[in-house]
Order: C-alpha cells, then sequence, then structure tokens
C-alpha cells in the first residue's frame, strides 16, 4: 500500500475528488443493467416520427427513424395534495454520447440545446408499454457526477395551422401551485 505522499504521485494532476468520479463512474457503468430503473427507450424529433399523433401504446422498436438508448426513468417526487404533480427524470450512461444524428443541427446550433433537451422520447412502462415524453430540462444543473433530465408525459395532440399548412404535434399540458 504506498504512503499518503506517494499516492499524489499515482494520481498524476487528477485531484482526489476526480478519481472517486472517474471510479463511480465504472461502478455506474459496471452496474446499469442490474437496476430496475434500467431500461432500452428511444429518442426522436416530430420530424422523425412516423405516428405523430399517437401518444400511448407505441412500437419504437420497430421504427427504424427512432434511436434507441438506455436511459434510466427514475421517479423523482411523489405526489401529495399541496404539491405539483410527480416529476420524472432520466439518465444516460457516463459514458453516453449524443447518439441522434440530426440533434447538433436541428437543436444545439438553433437553439443552443443540450442533448437530448428538446426530443421525445418514448418510454416502457411496468408493463413494457411504451409511452411518448417530452425531455423538457437538464434537472440537476449543477451536478457534475450523475446528470439527470427532466421529463414529462405527453397527454395532449395539439393542432395548429402555419403558413396555410395543418400540423399535430404531441404536448405536454401540466398545472402547477405556484
Amino acid at each position: 500500500m504506498p504512503s499518503f505522499s506517494r499516492y499524489k504521485d499515482l494520481l498524476g494532476e487528477k485531484t482526489l475528488g476526480q478519481v472517486r468520479k472517474s471510479q463511480a463512474d465504472m461502478l455506474m457503468e459496471a452496474t446499469w443493467d442490474g437496476d430496475i430503473a434500467s431500461r432500452i427507450c428511444y429518442l426522436y424529433d416530430w420530424y422523425h416520427d412516423d405516428y405523430k399523433t399517437q401518444l400511448n401504446n407505441l412500437h419504437p422498436q420497430s421504427d427504424k427513424k427512432k434511436t434507441p438508448i438506455n436511459l434510466k426513468y427514475i421517479v423523482y417526487s411523489s405526489q401529495t395534495y399541496d404539491k405539483d404533480q410527480v416529476t420524472y427524470h432520466i439518465q444516460m450512461k457516463p459514458s453516453q454520447k449524443p447518439n441522434v444524428s440530426y440533434y447538433d443541427e436541428l437543436f444545439k446550433d438553433m437553439y443552443d440545446a443540450e442533448f437530448p433537451v428538446g426530443l421525445y422520447v418514448d418510454i416502457p412502462d411496468s408493463k413494457d408499454v411504451y409511452n411518448r415524453w417530452l425531455v423538457v430540462d437538464k434537472a440537476n444543473f449543477n451536478d457534475p457526477q450523475f446528470p439527470t433530465y427532466e421529463i414529462l408525459r405527453c397527454d395532449k395532440v395539439i393542432q395548429y395551422i402555419f403558413e396555410g399548412k395543418k400540423y399535430n404535434v404531441p404536448a405536454v399540458l401540466r398545472s402547477q401551485n405556484s
């Protein structure tokens, strides 16, 4: 076992905190599939969706336009009578890189968004039925360890007309106490 003074030489330029983060990332990767919250989900945007008005009972496995990704689906809070609705988060593996080829062009460059904010995500429930969710924001913005993203379940299809063309867009209607 190295002495405390020798330990810093072994770490190189890394701090002890950076080493612990690296080790935690490795442990998260190694145990990912054993977590009950881990599941195969599918990312896409409105343009890459063949079923624009369907919100529930989706079958993304057979849709070539949707991008599979392994995520953790996390129930972040529980509902009470005096608080807002339950909030849900998704978490990616520490090694996960953006895997939606058009994201930079349609979201990052245009809106300065961070992957996967702005995309729809099909997530299976406890009965393996896929439902449509919307990734709305980074949930814990300042957490450098395991960032999560807030998601909201799509519950309405909004219709509108733009430049003479009718659009149907899955959306989220949500009430809050504030």
